[in-house]
């Protein structure tokens, strides 16, 4: 498993790939949902860095819509939490606490954890081969491109949802990532590449578990990986406490006595 970075302060943003998802083309038929879908799945890559603001009309701007699809697509998100509201034009990305990401780890245990126990009693051999794919392609980024390991374990999770076919679930837990993509890509950029193995990570205990179709031993092996997450829950807190620290202006001067 990786270790968090020593250093507490905040990392230097490098640009990320753009997931194919984000740059297919428009379905002009039910643009709300499709930009919902685009900005979803940017906010899950980490595109959008946490308190970054919103501007409703530069993106339908920049997507060539009217601002009508990109408001309801923008409120949708708000709803479930991805991306906040203080004024009619003013929607940014919430910058996340670490009882925040706790709540968000405690939902991803027990939705994650009920999706791997059917995936077991569902998952055909085919995808399973799929998630031994995601997974293997997810080692390897580890070894160059820790922003892209981080974008294949994510898809590894809902891939296993997926598998479910618990769509109300999958749903919810999307939405637990779209949170969690902000935070976690600087997070990601901070670590520095390194090798794992393949054979003693937990997604390999996953899928063996499906392989056998054991429920059980497939929600506990996905919770213990959930579980890795208190890392980045360190890390965060340990960030808001140098920035705490830096903002503490300095002691005024005494004044000498004459």
């Amino acid at each position: 498993m990786a270790r968090a970075p020593k250093s507490a302060r905040p990392p230097v943003l490098r640009a990320v790939p753009v997931a194919e998802a984000e740059t297919a083309p428009i379905d002009r038929a039910n643009l709300s949902e499709t930009l919902y879908r685009r900005f979803r799945e940017a906010l899950m890559n980490g595109h959008h860095p946490p308190g970054e603001r919103l501007r409703i009309g530069a993106l339908a701007e920049q997507y060539g819509v009217s601002i009508t699809p990109v408001r309801e697509a923008i409120f949708r998100l708000v709803s479930e939490g991805a991306l906040v509201m203080r004024a009619a034009t003013a929607v940014s990305v919430p910058v996340l606490t670490a009882d925040q990401l706790r709540e968000i780890q405690l939902t991803r245990l027990l939705l994650e954890g009920a999706c791997a126990e059917r995936a077991a009693q569902l998952a055909t051999p085919e995808t399973t081969d799929a998630l031994e794919s995601l997974h293997r392609r997810y080692i390897e980024a580890w070894r160059t491109d820790p922003v892209a390991a981080s974008r294949l374990n994510r898809e590894f999770h809902t891939a296993l949802a997926c598998a479910a076919q618990a769509p109300i679930m999958v749903g919810v837990i999307k939405a637990m990532w779209a949170m969690m993509g902000p935070v976690l890509n600087p997070f990601h950029v901070a670590l520095k590449p390194r090798r794992l193995s393949t054979e003693d990570h937990l997604h390999t205990e996953v899928i063996r578990a499906l392989r056998r179709r054991d429920p059980r031993a497939a929600r506990e092996a996905i919770q213990a990986d959930i579980r890795w997450s208190d890392t980045i829950i360190a890390w965060v807190e340990a960030r808001a406490a140098a920035d705490a620290t830096a903002a503490v202006p300095p002691p005024a001067p005494r004044s000498r006595s004459r």
